[in-house]
């Protein structure tokens, strides 16, 4: 017979005993229902609304070109993070350049490799924007002195201080949770909370402006192997609340990590945070050797000089735009792979993790594995859907997006080498800064938000703080790392194991985070992390039930092939009163693969089952 005692432990009738001993956390992740011990927070508004010209989410690379490019221009901006400037997503650990020179490389090879390599589904017009904008990137970033510091200390240092000497209104530790429009629907500000409360009580924050700009970054479900952790979809969910399409979410990252510390992120990166003024070796693909920093451009990409740049013995003047210089032998050896860099690898694969034949360990650290990254999109391809190229949210008036917030597509269906992405950013930063100006000057008269729609949006923000009894946001996001990151989900996908996802998401989504509970500010921000982790869940989930082939890292067992005629599109995701609506955009027919060349020519990468699903449906190319 059972004891009495241990029932209604069990039943869960002793669960606010444990809580009081001060083990919620751990009661969390076993037991579901949690007891509310904060304090509730009234919704309304107590705190000075603050107002400028443009509102930009974001600080890394995305946002600091858009704020210098805004502020250049006359406006005022307010910048705000959920973290500090140069420290929080992505940027800190951005470590290569991919500049083009066209008294180096060949236009044409670019775009046809890439293509080749990113399975023609990537966007041949941002790269040609890329192509025509990058090298004065990499010229502006030396300027600031970005060259010659550590990644960390280019954003924390030479990041800020370019900001605030633009006089870029900054407001960090503050978490973003909805956008605020006018009586027509144009974007025009937005609230959020700071949520670091040890020192005083979690204040709501409103930001009003013209235009948003959101440079948000991408987003993992927290994984540990990557060191992205505050990057949980938030533009993305703000986007798709506010009625934009999403694009891209299909396709998933394969940055690796490491087989014995795969939590280990600061090991893994221990190149990126220790390399100055790199001196970097040049071989074939997969073969590059020594600290790839932001120098790499001086030093390889960009001039053909294998050596130090303003940092170190053998530093000299940067390359002006369109000089020439001596290459050097090495640098001539390999000519053939600087023209392509990564774009010439046909025998590119999915590193699903297995010792490679002949592996060795790297510093005991063992063999590089993949997943460190955990449901986060391909760099350039995954978030804000834009079909103008100005980064303006299709549908929505007011809102622009860049860097690794915008669905750009610049690498389609997996990324093709190092430093497209921090490149990538900065011109789209720039680009949506121009036309948000533009906007912002053309204006008749600014937007007028009503009151009850702010304090609507402060109480859907405070929700999780007023929830007497309910779920953890631990629990909910350890139940969705347990559903979503299994390689037989994110990246080998068969209908059933996804629909049977999709009902534990949705399932999540519709009981759970009603009734998620917050006891402070940071487990405020938790819950709204995971809420939006949930959202991206369920959009890849359905991208992936939809896209009916295979492609890059979408791989259906039940379509091992790819299928131009049907497929050769992004899907979009846009919100409506069933919930989500896909649909496709059909690219143009020149971007498609050659039709003098066999099929295998144009994709080499084969997938598994491929062949024989070819010989048994002879219809499936025609």
């Amino acid at each position: 017979m059972s004891n009495d005692k241990d029932d209604k432990i069990q039943e869960g009738v002793t669960r606010r005993d444990v809580l009081k001993a001060g083990a919620y956390t751990a009661a969390a992740l076993a037991v579901p229902l949690v007891v509310n011990t904060g304090s509730r927070v009234e919704a309304a508004l107590s705190e000075p609304v603050r107002r400028a010209d443009l509102l930009i989410i974001g600080s890394g690379f995305a946002g600091t070109f858009a704020a210098l490019e805004a502020r250049k221009q006359g406006l005022s901006v307010l910048m705000v993070d959920k973290g500090v400037v140069g420290w929080s997503g992505m940027s800190p650990w951005a470590s290569d350049s991919r500049p083009f020179d066209p008294t180096i490389y060949d236009r044409n090879e670019w775009q046809e490799n890439m293509a080749m390599n990113t399975e023609y589904v990537n966007d041949r017009k941002w790269l040609d924007i890329f192509m025509d904008e990058s090298l004065d990137i990499f010229h502006t970033l030396h300027e600031m002195g970005a060259h010659n510091t550590r990644p960390f200390e280019r954003g924390t240092v030479v990041f800020r201080r370019e900001l605030e000497n633009a006089g870029v209104s900054i407001v960090e530790r503050t978490m973003i949770t909805s956008l605020l429009d006018d009586e027509n629907g144009k974007i025009c500000g937005a609230v959020g909370f700071t949520y670091d409360d040890s020192a005083e009580p979690s204040k709501a924050v409103v930001l009003r402006a013209d235009a948003v700009i959101q440079c948000t970054g991408a987003g993992s479900y927290k994984s540990p192997g990557f060191p992205i952790w505050g990057q949980t979809f938030d533009g993305d969910a703000l986007a798709f609340e506010a009625g934009a399409k999403i694009v891209g979410k299909e396709f998933n990252d394969t940055h690796p990590t490491f087989a014995n510390a795969p939590a280990a992120a600061y090991e893994g990166w221990r190149w990126a945070q220790s390399v100055k003024g790199a001196y970097v070796m040049v071989g074939p693909p997969g073969k590059l050797e020594g600290g790839l920093t932001l120098n790499n451009a001086l030093g390889v990409f960009q001039n053909g000089v294998n050596r130090q740049i303003g940092g170190g013995p053998g530093g000299e003047a940067p390359p002006k735009a369109g000089e020439v210089r001596p290459e050097s032998p090495e640098i001539k050896a390999n000519r053939k792979y600087l023209g392509k860099g990564y774009l010439s690898q046909p025998d590119l694969i999915l590193d699903l993790g297995g010792p490679p034949e002949g592996a060795t360990e790297d510093a005991g650290l063992g063999h590089r594995v993949g997943g460190a990254t955990a449901g986060m999109g391909v760099h350039k391809s995954e978030g804000v859907f834009c079909s103008d190229y100005s980064c303006a949210a299709d549908g929505v008036e007011g809102l622009y997006a860049a860097g690794d917030a915008l669905g750009s597509m610049l690498c389609g269906s997996l990324y093709p080498g190092r430093g497209f992405s921090s490149y990538g950013s900065a011109i789209q930063g720039r680009i949506a800064a121009r036309h948000a100006v533009e906007y912002v000057k053309n204006l008749a008269s600014r937007p007028k938000i009503n009151k009850q729609q702010i304090e609507e949006k402060l109480t859907q923000m405070w929700a999780p703080r007023n929830v007497e009894q309910g779920y953890s946001p631990e629990w909910i996001t350890a139940t969705l790392q347990n559903t979503m990151t299994p390689l037989h989900i994110l990246y080998i996908k068969d209908p059933r194991r996804l629909d049977g996802a999709l009902a534990s998401i949705e399932f999540l989504r519709n009981h759970c985070v009603p009734k998620m509970i917050a006891r402070d500010g940071h487990e405020l921000r938790m819950a709204h992390e995971a809420k939006n982790m949930l959202l991206n869940a369920e959009m890849k989930l359905r991208s992936g039930l939809f896209r009916k082939e295979s492609r890059g890292t979408h791989v259906r067992e039940d379509y091992p092939a790819r299928n131009d005629k049907e497929w050769h599109c992004w899907v979009t995701i846009q919100k409506d009163k069933e919930g989500m609506r896909l649909g496709k955009h059909m690219l143009p027919e020149e971007w498609k693969p050659s039709k003098n060349k066999s099929y295998r020519e144009n994709y080499p990468r084969e997938f598994p089952g491929e062949d024989a699903f070819l010989a048994n449906n002879p219809d499936w190319l025609s």
